[in-house]
């Protein structure tokens, strides 16, 4: 394909902070529907246009450029180009919407989620661990419940998780408010304790089982749900039980 072959669908607000300015980028890590650029210590995925809206993500069409592992690729503020391939940057900027903090009284602060943290930030498998998928569905509830003032609270918890690069980023972002857009759907219907089997079946079908373990923390998170040691959740991924 000719470079212009190419075109960007939309840009996440963090993948549009990393490629804002002119630099080079290093091909982190290749997978089947995404490759991760490694930039200015921070990470963008650029997915194709099955995956959903991130706040990390570039979304391009048709499909994937090629790339390969330790790959430059120039950043200038405006493009992305790889070997035989540009990606502009002239596409909408992604934005999340989070429920009213009123809706979630009775869902998890900041305490609770550093709690939780402690306990399975970092384990279980999976290009993200599933106890960090977890722990960004509280993130993102504790994040919609608190508003912008419980964010230094939040990252501060997710600095102190001992885990991927790749979690770590996404972490970062459910602290700031933002995850993929079926989690938001889903969360959307969660705080009116109605929900949707459409919306959480579309965020459970997302990866491998990041969907299914990031569900798992909306719903846990909106219902205030505690967590301690013990008992099996997803066919031993990791040791959690709910209670309370």
């Amino acid at each position: 394909m000719s470079p212009s072959a190419f075109r960007t669908v939309d840009i996440g607000r963090g993948a549009r902070s990393l490629l804002g300015r002119a630099g080079v980028a290093r091909v982190h890590s290749v997978h089947r529907k995404a490759f991760y650029l490694a930039i200015d210590g921070g990470l963008v995925a650029v997915t194709d246009p099955s995956a959903p809206p991130g706040p990390l993500h570039l979304r391009c069409a048709p499909r994937l450029p090629p790339v390969s592992p330790g790959q430059a690729v120039a950043v200038d503020g405006g493009a992305v180009r790889g070997a035989g391939w540009t990606l502009g940057l002239d596409a909408p900027t992604r934005s999340a919407l989070l429920p009213p903090p009123g809706l979630l009284s009775d869902a998890v602060g900041p305490a609770d989620v550093r709690e939780v943290a402690a306990l399975i930030g970092g384990r279980g498998p999976g290009l993200t661990p599933a106890g960090d998928d977890v722990l960004a569905g509280l993130l993102l509830v504790a994040r919609a419940r608190g508003g912008p003032a419980v964010e230094d609270e939040l990252l501060a918890c997710v600095a102190a998780v001992a885990t991927t690069t790749l979690a770590a980023a996404f972490l970062g972002w459910a602290a700031r408010g933002e995850s993929i857009a079926p989690a938001h759907e889903a969360l959307g219907h969660l705080v009116g304790h109605h929900e949707d089997p459409g919306s959480a079946a579309r965020l459970a079908a997302t990866g491998a089982s990041s969907g299914e373990a990031l569900l798992l923390g909306l719903r846990l998170g909106v219902r205030g749900s505690r967590l301690r040691p013990g008992g099996v959740l997803d066919h031993s991924l990791f040791t959690i039980v709910e209670v309370g």
